[in-house]
């Protein structure tokens, strides 16, 4: 017995494995994102000062307390926007007070 493959059972078998590959990589990217953020944000015990969200592309968006030191604004948005698993950085100060500060 001789299998034929058809042109349908080829384009179901590449829809099927493009259509795997994307969920994986956005889940890929968004985790290497997460990591990468988590352990930024731990080395400046940040939890009390920003929130963050992060999107299935890997970039970030961030808020910081509103009365975050701006030197501290600035160094941790720096190491956030050179690392290279965030793909990209949206952030701003606009967040509740934190009594730390």
């Amino acid at each position: 017995m001789r299998w034929r493959i058809t042109p349908c059972l080829i384009a179901v078998f590449l829809i099927g494995s493009i259509a795997g590959a994307g969920p994986v990589l956005a889940e890929d990217a968004e985790a290497k994102t997460s990591s990468a953020v988590t352990n930024i944000l731990f080395e400046y015990d940040a939890d009390e000062f920003a929130s963050y969200r992060i999107r299935d592309s890997g970039f970030l968006d961030i808020t910081f307390a509103r009365n975050t030191p701006e030197a501290l604004y600035s160094e941790i948005l720096n190491k956030l926007q050179k690392h290279p698993d965030i793909k990209g950085v949206l952030s701003g100060r606009g967040g509740p007070v934190c009594t730390r500060f």
